[in-house]
């Protein structure tokens, strides 16, 4: 409670409006007992004074002092943490992210910036965890040779945690100069795939059939922003799958190849 100097200082304040509150009453009761002689009087007050004015107004310089000092330590904290911000945000690799995000939820300094930091934490941490489960999952749905509707369709939401984790908050490539896919599906044959790529080319006539990992995606391609591909997907759950995404084509998968059958990323 005491740690906040805006606390200090009104409890300060408190303290000094109670002592001349209380000062008034005594003065008055000496006064009307007529146990006080005008030269104690005098001097009390002047006492009185040199508590309330000079003590007070040095207490209250003092502290708007502190105020400002931390004040500048605050800045210079949260422009030392910006840089961390950045790291976190730009960092492709899963385990160095979650890494990044305990050592800064260590060492944030009190108050919101710890408990926002500890929040992140928490939440990554708990998407790190479904996203090394999902992988594992994908392992296992991948040696199933005919799937049911349902397991394809547990396919592709693994398939999609594990995308979207992969995929870091930010990137440092140009936004002008990036390229955004919607991932409309994953099947585990071309012959699947084929018919989600009918029904995602009456969206975007711009959209193919890329081999990852094992699994055939349809992906809408060619977007140049997000904003572009955000307000396409919506009607690609409604048309092709409920579980459609969007990735940057950079960090998804930058680089892809013809192959005999399809696109191949590499």
């Amino acid at each position: 409670m005491l740690s906040n100097t805006g606390t200090v200082s009104f409890y300060l304040y408190l303290f000094f409006i109670v002592i001349g509150l209380l000062s008034i009453f005594i003065v008055y009761y000496l006064i009307k007992k007529g146990t006080l002689d005008p030269d104690k009087l005098e001097n009390f007050l002047t006492y009185f004074k040199w508590v309330i004015i000079t003590l007070a107004i040095s207490t209250v310089t003092l502290i708007v002092t502190d105020l400002f000092k931390e004040r500048d330590q605050d800045i210079k904290e949260l422009q030392y943490f910006d840089k961390y911000v950045n790291d976190v945000k730009n960092e492709e690799r899963p385990l160095v992210r979650l890494q990044l995000a305990k050592y800064l939820s260590i060492v944030a300094p009190s108050g919101e910036m710890k408990k926002s930091w500890t929040n992140y934490y928490d939440t990554i941490k708990r998407e790190y965890k479904e996203y090394i489960k999902a992988q594992i999952d994908l392992k296992k749905d991948s040696a199933i040779k005919n799937p049911t509707p349902d397991q394809l369709k547990q396919k592709e939401e693994n398939q999609r945690k594990v995308d979207l984790f992969e995929t870091p908050l930010s990137s440092t490539t140009n936004e002008n100069n990036a390229e955004w896919f919607i991932i409309a599906a994953g099947n585990t044959d071309i012959d699947g795939a084929n018919i989600n790529l009918e029904k995602a080319v009456k969206i975007n006539h711009n959209s193919s059939i890329i081999k990852k990992g094992g699994s055939f995606r349809t992906v809408l391609m060619g977007y140049p922003s997000k904003i572009e591909a955000e307000s396409q997907l919506q009607k690609v759950r409604n048309e092709v799958n409920p579980m459609s995404y969007i990735v940057r084509k950079a960090t998804w998968c930058n680089t892809i190849e013809k192959g005999s059958e399809c696109l191949i990323c590499k």
